[in-house]
């Protein structure tokens, strides 16, 4: 059916009308003014609008400083200022003084952050099309960038350096300074590393092959790799890998993200969703170390979960790296063997962490009476395979759980711990994802009212006592108006299904999308409400399926999705 012309030209003037908005903003910031926290329209955007800069949000009442993608969806943050200590949304300001200093105070006035920069010339703060936010004199020379610190994120012609790392994010929505660095360490080789509060290890490239094995070079001081605009990554370690997008045109992200992988990543333009363009082909996310932390367990449920041992509980839900407690002491049992048992785990091993005391062709009573007897010994892992090979763990940390472990991990726990048959593979699960924690910022305002609180309680009582008798009201008239609302509903969901099959789209079950996609196994994008997925239907027909999560509204954000035919990948 053709689209009438008038409605063409509508669409068009609001999408322009949408574009010139985004692209409002300062081009720069002059000696003397400032960003303050209460004006969010008040950003610097670079002079192509591919780049905004201004207070994001982090929380109830935290803003950081940061650098993000104006078309992408949900504002993907690649660089912040403060990111380990936010400010209030109210009173704070990023302000160029006369000294050549950029400076970002809280509601207090109290410093956060600055550049650290003097300049008796005159300054301004500039965003780039590169992302890269600098501090210049009048000859443009750049007196001070972002470039130089950056966070999570690498961008194109963005220098990494021996001065420099990428630091992931704590967990999904959570800015906070996470335990996953990508960096060159002493032997000038780019690694991943896992640099938790108490321990320290490199995960990838893995450091039981030689360096050499894994084709890099370590005989090369500078230190430096960059990803260049056609999305190729080089380092003078020989690290070297393209995007699958390879070529001029896509906006590019290399990220450290929160579970511990880096990802190169390519913005599609009119979706304003992103592409997983490149991942190392020797990482698997549940072998990331210190994801899920001691007595953690990682699993795929399709997306790597985190699990604690039956009986066990995690420490902090808002952070699955602090992992998992036992409501026991084996230090006060480790006198008398006969009080001590082991938790069987199929399928399962933790990694790393092995005693001295490994041996091959040895027995499995052998093997756990060895641990038995070592009060240091928190559990031993037992693969049979023809040989008897047997791992004394010292540390329970980096476990996972997956059908082609061939081992089986015991925990060490008190004898009755659990009763018979409470079985070795209840878990208690949970997502990587989770973010419970919420930034939350005081101000001098609030602590003023500090000496109100007595008064405050008697308040507080007798409003909660009138809004009870209001809720009561409010319940009854809901519960007349339900039953129409209810009828209203039932209507509106049959509308919804004659429009679908009146326009001919066919109904999948959970189980078929299971099928087509291989147990959602190959991500190829994230959306404003899920994971995109790559599936393939009767006749190889290759299409996108996207997994709703964190759903809360239902069929409102199911509808509000764009399901056109862009979604079918070619």
């Amino acid at each position: 059916m053709e689209v009438p012309k008038f409605l063409l030209l509508l669409l068009f003037a609001a999408t322009f009308a949408q574009s010139q908005e985004r692209l409002q903003g300062m081009p720069s910031l002059r000696k003397g003014n400032s960003l303050k926290v209460e004006e969010e329209t008040n950003v610097l955007v670079s002079p192509d609008g591919t780049f905004s800069s201004g207070f994001y949000k982090v929380g109830a009442n935290a803003s950081c400083y940061s650098i993000w993608f104006t078309n992408s969806a949900n504002k993907t943050i690649v660089w912040m200022a403060n990111r380990d200590k936010p400010v209030s949304k109210r009173g704070s300001k990023l302000t160029l003084h006369g000294s050549g200093n950029l400076v970002l105070t809280d509601a207090l006035g109290t410093l956060v952050w600055s550049t650290n920069t003097i300049s008796n010339e005159d300054t301004e703060v500039v965003l780039l099309d590169t992302g890269n936010l600098v501090l210049r004199n009048q000859a443009k020379r750049v007196i001070w960038q972002s470039f130089d610190s950056p966070t999570d994120t690498l961008l194109p012609t963005q220098p990494l350096t021996k001065n420099s790392s990428l630091v992931s994010m704590r967990s999904q929505g959570t800015y906070l300074s996470g335990f996953y660095n990508f960096k060159f360490d002493d032997n000038n080789v780019l690694f991943l590393i896992y640099n938790g509060p108490q321990l320290s290890s490199v995960y990838w490239p893995r450091i039981i092959p030689s360096v050499f094995e894994s084709g890099r070079n370590p005989y090369n001081s500078s230190r430096v790799a960059i990803l260049d605009v056609a999305g190729q990554f080089i380092s003078s370690d020989n690290m070297q890998f393209n995007a699958s997008d390879y070529g001029v045109g896509p906006k590019r992200r290399l990220t450290v993200d929160y579970d511990g992988i880096l990802r190169l990543y390519s913005l599609h333009e009119s979706t304003g969703l992103w592409k997983l363009s490149w991942l190392p082909d020797s990482v698997d996310a549940c072998r990331v170390q210190g994801l899920c932390g001691e007595y953690g367990i990682c699993t795929y449920k399709p997306q790597p979960t985190c699990t604690c041992p039956s009986g066990f509980s995690l420490n902090d839900p808002s952070d699955w790296s602090k992992g998992c407690s036992p409501p026991f002491n084996l230090t006060q049992l480790t006198q008398d063997t006969s009080k001590l048992d082991f938790l069987e785990l199929p399928y399962t091993d933790y990694y790393g962490y092995d005693m001295a005391t490994y041996n091959r062709g040895i027995s499995f009573e052998a093997c756990r009476n060895s641990c038995l007897m070592h009060s240091s010994c928190l559990g031993f892992g037992y693969a049979l395979d023809g040989i008897g090979e047997c791992f004394p763990k010292s540390l329970l940390l980096n476990g996972y759980r997956m059908s082609n472990v061939k081992s089986i991990i015991h925990v060490k726990i008190p004898k009755g711990f659990l009763n018979p048959g409470a079985v070795q593979t209840r878990l208690e699960t949970h997502d990587l994802n989770c973010s419970a924690a919420k930034f939350v910022v005081s101000t001098d305002l609030e602590t003023e009212k500090g000496n109100g609180n007595q008064y405050m309680k008697y308040l507080i009582g007798f409003l909660s006592s009138f809004g009870l008798i209001e809720a009561i009201g409010i319940s009854l008239t809901w519960w007349f108006v339900f039953r129409k609302k209810a009828r209203d509903e039932m209507m509106n969901m049959g509308y919804m299904a004659l429009a679908i099959n009146a326009v001919g789209f066919k109904h999948f079950t959970y189980a078929e999308l299971k099928k087509a996609t291989n147990d959602f196994k190959q991500e190829i994008g994230k959306g404003g409400f899920g994971t995109v997925y790559k599936g393939v239907l009767d006749g190889d027909r290759v299409v996108a399926v996207k997994r709703l999560e964190g759903i809360v509204q239902g069929d409102a954000e199911f509808w509000a999705e764009d399901w056109s035919s862009d979604t079918i990948l070619h």
